[in-house]
């Protein structure tokens, strides 16, 4: 769905104009990100896919199922649920970075950064609306 100038700014105060995930302030560029996705059709040509654009559950186009999301949130999140995404960065967290990342390993040894073992717990989910 297509949101109106007004439904786009309902939705961007929806976590006080802030990342509904990692927390970080909105600035004018910001994507309406679908909670559970609607996840559209791909198509294979030639060793490329191409997205058609249809959807293949098109009841969850609604502005109840978005959350403002910063750029790289939404990117990262792509059209895994919740719990998949929660995986995913604990993955990172737990396997992947200081494997990965001479960078990262070296900053560790040098005390920093900090790798916590909290649970992942995203920026609505410990949002309160102060009014």
């Amino acid at each position: 769905m297509k949101l109106t100038k007004s439904q786009r700014e309902e939705l961007k105060n929806k976590y006080g104009g802030h990342c509904a995930y990692c927390g970080d302030e909105l600035g004018d560029k910001w994507h309406a990100d679908h909670i559970e996705a609607v996840k559209r059709d791909i198509i294979h040509v030639g060793g490329g896919k191409l997205v058609s654009g249809e959807m293949t559950r098109p009841h969850l186009d609604t502005i109840e199922n978005m959350n403002p999301a910063c750029i790289p949130c939404n990117s990262n999140k792509s059209s895994m649920s919740l719990k998949s995404w929660r995986s995913l960065l604990t993955h990172y967290r737990d396997v992947q970075l200081l494997r990965d990342s001479t960078h990262a390993r070296h900053l560790h040894r040098f005390g920093l950064i900090e790798i916590k073992s909290e649970p992942v717990v995203f920026f609505f989910e410990k949002y309160e609306v102060t009014a």
